[in-house]
């Protein structure tokens, strides 16, 4: 994971914003699954979501879009992507 975080930590912060928001959909599904079931954004994803969904918590989730929120603060104060998506990845993993 972490060769993707450094590529993308590359690239003009307009794409990791996209990329961002990418992340906080595929949460929200994971949300959606893991407490209520239903429709998700990412139909075509939803097998690996609802795997991912049965593995966390709701603590984790909330967690996650919590770092994600910090991360999109960062972004907006230019410090260093590629540093600040590494932390987000590790944080993800634990």
């Amino acid at each position: 994971m972490v060769p993707y975080s450094e590529a993308i930590g590359r690239s003009k912060s307009e794409k990791l914003e996209l990329h961002l928001k990418v992340l906080y959909d595929l949460l929200r599904d994971v949300m959606v699954l893991r407490e209520a079931g239903g429709a998700v954004r990412n139909e075509d994803l939803r097998r690996e979501l609802e795997a991912v969904a049965r593995k966390v918590s709701f603590a984790w989730i909330r967690a996650a879009v919590q770092r994600v929120d910090e991360l999109v603060e960062l972004i907006r104060r230019n410090i260093q992507k590629s540093i600040a998506l590494d932390a987000l990845v590790v944080d993800l993993l634990r």
